[in-house]
């Protein structure tokens, strides 16, 4: 299926998001992983538009990690390239730390102390994801969601309503199922896109 500004292979965002703009707040269809359309991570890297030249040294960490547990790997790097466009120094204001911004409470047994380390972390975050999905019966879309800070019942006043705080890039991102569903996982830069994937744009009021 065509890949637009509102749908792609894994369904439209108003179907993604089901719920989001009513009063009863987000409630996601129940979608299992194995029903997910993905590209395959390792021939995403084949095309010269991939979004994810910047995983490449961490390709086969991905595919570890995602072969442990079940998980393809393109979504565990579609997670890297969201939360740190693929850099593992990268930290998160809140201290989240490297490739997949783990929180600092995810952190023992780290290498050396070391967070950071691409293995350890993308090995951690994978381990909580999984712990996640397994928690939510299979729930991938309810899953996906809770590693942004989505929950069943979230409604669009308090997604978004960081907006009118000092905070402004604490919103939740209402297009991020859409995005990381039928941009990332379809090896497309979610950012850069053309036309843009999303509608609500939230984010782009905070400078």
């Amino acid at each position: 299926e065509a890949i637009t500004a509102l749908s792609g292979p894994n369904g439209n965002i108003d179907w993604l998001m089901c719920g989001f703009e009513t009063s009863g707040g987000w409630q996601p269809p129940y979608v299992r992983i194995q029903d997910v359309i993905t590209q395959s991570l390792s021939s995403a890297l084949q095309s010269s538009s991939s979004p994810f030249k910047a995983c490449a040294p961490y390709i086969s960490i991905f595919e570890k990690y995602g072969n442990q547990y079940g998980i393809p790997a393109i979504m565990l790097a579609s997670f890297a390239m969201q939360e740190s466009s693929c850099n593992p120094d990268t930290v998160g204001g809140a201290g989240e730390q490297g490739l997949m911004q783990i929180t600092r409470d995810k952190c023992g047994g780290a290498p050396g102390g070391n967070c950071r380390e691409p293995d350890f972390n993308i090995a951690t975050a994978t381990k909580y994801f999984k712990g996640t999905l397994d928690s939510n019966g299979g729930d991938v879309l309810l899953s996906v969601g809770t590693y942004n800070g989505f929950r069943r019942g979230l409604t669009t006043s308090q997604a978004f309503a960081a907006a009118r705080t000092s905070c402004c890039r604490c919103q939740n991102n209402g297009d991020y199922l859409h995005q990381y569903f039928n941009g990332w996982c379809q090896n497309i830069d979610a950012y850069t896109h053309n036309p843009r994937l999303g509608k609500y744009f939230n984010l782009d009021q905070c400078s």
